[in-house]
């Protein structure tokens, strides 16, 4: 079960705001909203410095809320209670809000100078199909099933099928990966640019299992992934086959090696021992989930994970970095920035990454 709900507005006459004929008027759009009969009816006068509002409920449980504030402005909400996944697309949706909105502004007359509506009806429920973008402005993915949802110690993991990108793993409801996306793992590996036949890897992040299994394809000497969230690994072993077949099966094999822990950790010891890597590659969060550990490092920029991997790399080695989309310039302005502030050197790729429906920035980094 899930709720969807119309949201429309109109703009009345200021002047007539008060008047008992429009407060009439309030009264009766919900029998015009609602498709059984009303059997409750509450309306609350505020005063002029607050305006009306009509809340009205039918007998088969959907309700309606006008609510007209004193500059005339009338928003009407209706909200119904639907069997099913809301989240499929229905062409009778945005037709159900076309057709209220021209009949409540006709029901309106001359008093509305105008109107407008969201064209298509809001799904509430088990499967949330909205997301944000690099603007953090929402888009919606139309079909979509809730196939696997976990609560770890870190974060909300979840993963969503949807007909056209497939399985889609989301930490705290940020799309990470689909497995349409094997184009943002080749891209950020840099494949037919970068050699990594007998080099040694280090992967902070990773739990989606994508960048070693591309990885071991290419027969690295050794590949360390550092993964906080074992239950991230689980789901993905579960769930997202098509992005990490196999390999997330058993934590270590001839060439490489699965740990559970804190990448700052393995990062902040690799520097202590002088532990070195070919390529260091970062496939965190844009936002860090919280670590028990905290420590006080003397560093030049906010990129600590850049600023460690360098530190151990060897000579000639790569950080190879996700980024952010491109329209989130605030985030790409600053790691470019603390790129050159350490007199570094890189590159930035863009690429369309089908589950994002956004252009996404990666990068490689290396000391000049």
């Amino acid at each position: 079960m899930s709720a969807k709900s119309i949201m429309l507005c109109f703009q009345l006459e200021e002047t007539q705001t008060s008047d008992d004929d429009v407060l009439n008027k309030l009264k009766g759009v919900p029998e015009m909203c609602l498709s059984g009969p009303v059997i409750d009816v509450i309306t609350r006068n505020f005063g002029k410095s607050q305006g009306h509002m009509v809340v009205a409920m039918s007998e088969d449980g959907s309700h309606v809320t006008v609510r007209m504030y004193p500059t005339g402005l009338v928003t009407v909400d209706v909200q119904r209670l639907v069997e099913g996944d809301s989240s499929t697309p229905n062409n009778k949706d945005i037709a159900v809000v076309k057709n209220l909105e021209v009949k409540l502004k006709k029901y309106f007359g001359s008093l509305c100078k105008f109107s407008r509506s969201i064209l298509g009806q809001i799904c509430r429920g088990e499967v949330c199909p909205y997301f944000s973008s690099g603007e953090d402005l929402l888009f919606e993915y139309g079909s979509l099933k809730l196939v696997c949802e976990k609560e770890s110690k870190w974060q909300n993991i979840k993963i969503y099928h949807s007909e056209k990108f497939g399985n889609m793993l989301c930490l705290d409801d940020d799309l990470m990966l689909g497995e349409s996306d094997l184009i943002y793992t080749q891209t950020l590996l840099g494949v037919g640019r970068n050699d990594f036949r007998d080099k040694t890897v280090l992967i902070l992040g990773g739990g989606d299992g994508g960048l070693l299994y591309e990885l071991l394809k290419m027969e690295p000497r050794h590949v360390l992934m550092v993964e906080i969230d074992e239950e991230v690994i689980k789901a993905c072993s579960t769930y997202m086959r098509d992005v990490c077949h196999e390999v997330l099966e058993k934590y270590e094999g001839p060439n490489h090696k699965i740990q559970i822990g804190d990448c700052m950790d393995v990062l902040r010891e690799s520097v202590a021992s002088g532990r070195k890597f070919d390529y260091v590659i970062n496939d965190l969060t844009e936002f860090l989930v919280g670590t028990e550990n905290s420590y006080i490092y003397d560093l030049e920029t906010s990129s600590h994970s850049l600023e460690f991997s360098m530190k151990i790399l060897n000579k000639g080695g790569k950080y190879l970095s996700r980024g952010n989309t491109v329209r989130a310039k605030n985030y790409t302005d600053k790691f470019e920035a603390d790129i050159r502030a350490l007199q570094l050197e890189f590159s930035r790729f863009e690429v369309d990454v089908p589950s994002f429906q956004e252009t996404y920035c990666l990068y490689e980094v290396w000391k000049p």
